[in-house]
């Protein structure tokens, strides 16, 4: 992962000081912060930022090692990513970072989190916290 700089956490949504390194706990599908997912892919250089399309298998931090489903992100007008029926984000300016709001002003945001392209999945609508400590929903890993 060339031009990558490790990301370690400070602490994040109330929790205490977490050692790992962020690359580990992403590939365990541990807790992370929205501020660490943005702050590694800014990292990113342009060749390593996949565009999200095509089929993921989503798990969450809770149970990392048991799968929560499939889901596929479809590229559509351009630049904009759908990642369920009704639900959409567009690029947000940081490198490969969608975001969102919906309706009811709840915010959304879809950050890379590997080269491999894994997208990390944050809302403000569960308990996770918010703004940079707010902690990951769920990781799509990329099939194909």
């Amino acid at each position: 992962m060339a031009g990558a700089k490790p990301v370690t956490s400070v602490g994040g949504a109330g929790s205490s000081y977490d050692a790992t390194p962020f690359d580990a706990r992403v590939k365990e599908h541990g807790k992370i912060t929205l501020g660490e997912a943005k702050a590694y892919a800014n990292t990113l250089a342009p060749e390593q930022i996949y565009t999200a399309c095509g089929c993921y298998v989503c798990y969450c931090p809770m149970c990392p090692s048991c799968c929560l489903g499939i889901s596929c992100l479809i590229n559509f007008c351009g630049c904009c990513l759908m990642y369920n029926p009704f639900m959409c984000a567009c690029p947000e300016g940081s490198a490969g970072t969608w975001t969102c709001t919906d309706l009811k002003g709840v915010s959304y945001w879809l950050v890379p989190v590997d080269d491999a392209g894994t997208l990390a999945w944050f809302s403000e609508g569960g308990c996770e916290g918010n703004g940079s400590n707010l902690g990951v929903g769920c990781y799509c890993t990329k099939l194909c």
